[in-house]
């Protein structure tokens, strides 16, 4: 069941949201600047009636239907306000035309936002009761914008992937709040046998950090062409022009990536020269207990990365500090539900790559049947979401050198339409040193 709320337009949105969308905006998503008011949670994409904000209230009229997302806050007293999918009235619907069949609900209709589930429903019903030939727009916008997050094996899938992508924003000191506004681009039938990336979902136009970004069809160092549903793209800058940060991050499933390198996540900084990959594990619940099985296909998943460490560890130059220079790590994460309306990161554990195959090769993670599984007790110490985030954004993680070469050349060739996999790359670019770096005038 979808949300339902009731936004009143600015004078920039009554001049926009009519307007043909532009081509470039592929899911007719738009960005405002809007009146800053707290929106009942939880935060979601919601089916909005959008009205003309006439200051008298009984001449203000409900102008279209459509879908809206309340972003960040901006300033003191605005934020921005995402809007898709609008559809303007014919016949414009008074809101006093609504009183009387709203009963007891009617003091919402001075609302401004996600309205309350009965308020909601009751608002919708009386809509269509006055409106019938907007059935066909309104259960559309039902379906898109109700549908239940993903679950099981897909599920699981976009939540490794929004993890990622929600670390790679981390790292980039921007905001995670754009993973909150993700909508299936597809049906739940065709999510279930087509494989979609995560950030196939979200919005092609945000506000990071007071700057309009627009999609960008720039492509991946090295990469031309490939334009399908498998391949995700975005750019996102954070304030200060040119000189600011910009990340740029790449999302794709069933590449070869992972049988190259056997990771989940690639960071690639610019300004550091640096690279480090992370590889997802999933912990699941055993007797009450997180744990995560160890088995033939992580074993073969380890000697590739083993590979990869080994050959940078011979071209490393060892010109610039690092606390860890081989650039393959672990993300053992709890196997935790997908929630389409939230910023948190899966809660889990960083580890180095020969950290993580020391505890699964000693005793303590040798099962009573002979088998190999490491339980979240028995990792004493680990990087926790927010200590490996600043540690990477600050360049004490990854390659250097002609190791960092190396990999990013791995990764260049890997990406390919052929074989399985899925994998999130960030490219921070900026000129704007990383802490802890001593800067030359």
């Amino acid at each position: 069941m979808a949300s339902i709320a009731l936004v009143h337009c600015t004078t920039l949105m009554l001049q926009r949201l009519p307007e043909p969308p532009p081509r470039w905006l592929q899911r007719d998503e738009r960005s405002f600047a809007y009146p800053y008011k707290e929106w009942r949670k939880p935060r979601g994409w919601c089916l909005t009636f959008f009205t003309d904000r006439e200051p008298d209230f009984g001449t203000r009229t409900i102008i279209g239907v459509g879908g809206a997302f309340p972003g960040r806050r901006s300033g003191t007293y605005e934020r921005s306000l995402l809007t898709k999918d609008f559809t303007p009235l014919t016949r414009p619907l008074p809101l006093t035309d609504l009183e009387m069949p709203m009963g007891a609900s009617r003091r919402f209709l001075q609302d401004d936002g996600r309205m309350s589930e009965v308020a909601g429903q009751r608002l919708l019903e009386c809509v269509r009761q006055l409106r019938p030939e907007l059935a066909s727009t309104l259960s559309g916008l039902e379906q898109s914008l109700g549908m239940h997050p993903p679950a099981g094996a897909v599920g699981e899938k976009l939540n490794l992937e929004k993890d990622a992508v929600g670390t790679l924003l981390e790292v980039a000191g921007m905001e995670r709040d754009v993973v909150e506004s993700w909508q299936s681009p597809v049906t739940p039938e065709v999510l279930e046998t087509r494989s979609v990336p995560f950030l196939a979902g979200l919005p092609d136009l945000r506000q990071i950090e007071d700057q309009q970004i627009v999609h960008d069809y720039h492509r991946f160092p090295g990469m031309t062409g490939m334009d399908a549903i498998e391949v995700g793209w975005r750019i996102y800058r954070r304030s200060g022009g040119p000189s600011g940060h910009r990340l740029f991050v790449y999302n794709a499933n069933r590449h070869n990536v992972e049988s190259v390198t056997g990771v989940d996540m690639i960071y690639v900084n610019e300004f550091t020269g640096s690279v480090t990959t992370v590889q997802y594990k999933r912990m699941r619940k055993e007797a009450g207990v997180w744990t995560y099985r160890y088995d033939a296909t992580a074993e073969r998943e380890m000697e590739r990365m083993a590979m990869v460490d080994k050959e940078c560890e011979q071209l490393d130059d060892g010109l610039d500090p690092r606390l860890v220079t081989a650039p393959s790590m672990v993300k053992l994460c709890r196997n935790v539900p997908f929630v389409m309306s939230s910023t948190a990161l899966i809660p889990g554990m960083y580890l180095t790559r020969p950290h993580f195959k020391a505890l699964v090769d000693s005793p303590l993670a040798r099962g009573s049947r002979g088998g190999k599984r490491l339980r979240e007790s028995d990792v004493p110490r680990y990087l926790n979401n927010t200590t490996f985030a600043t540690l990477l954004k600050d360049g004490w993680l990854g390659t250097r050198g002609a190791s960092s070469d190396y990999v990013i050349d791995l990764v260049l060739r890997a990406l390919s339409p052929d074989g399985p996999g899925a994998v999130a790359v960030g490219l921070h670019g900026s000129s704007i040193a990383p802490g802890n770096r001593r800067i030359s005038w």
